[in-house]
């Protein structure tokens, strides 16, 4: 065998430099990647769990909707009473007698 002449050297150090440094890279992607996937399941379980909840909260709304609808009946009937009854008090003139005393 040939000896090596120091460029030659020079040239395997560096390489041998940027194998270790490629190692190390390749560890630390390594790393990375694992603690994106953990990151992943994750939120997959908690977007399963939110869409687990979604019928249930359907149901509630559906319910909400109702109650309000009714709600906004019963108002209704409430201002046309009040309604019927502040008529009543204007034919009866119960208010120009208290004015008057």
């Amino acid at each position: 065998m040939l000896p090596l002449l120091d460029d030659e050297e020079a040239l395997l150090a560096r390489l041998e430099s940027r194998f270790g440094q490629l190692s190390n890279l390749l560890l630390s992607l390594s790393k990375r990647c694992e603690q994106l996937d953990k990151e992943l399941r994750g939120v997959r379980e908690d977007r399963d769990s939110a869409a687990g909840q979604v019928p249930a909260l359907k149901i509630e709304i559906s319910k909400l909707n109702e109650e309000m609808a009714a709600m906004r009946v019963k108002q209704q009937d409430a201002a046309a009473r009040v309604r019927g009854l502040l008529e009543q008090i204007d034919r009866l003139g119960l208010f120009e007698q208290k004015q008057e005393s």
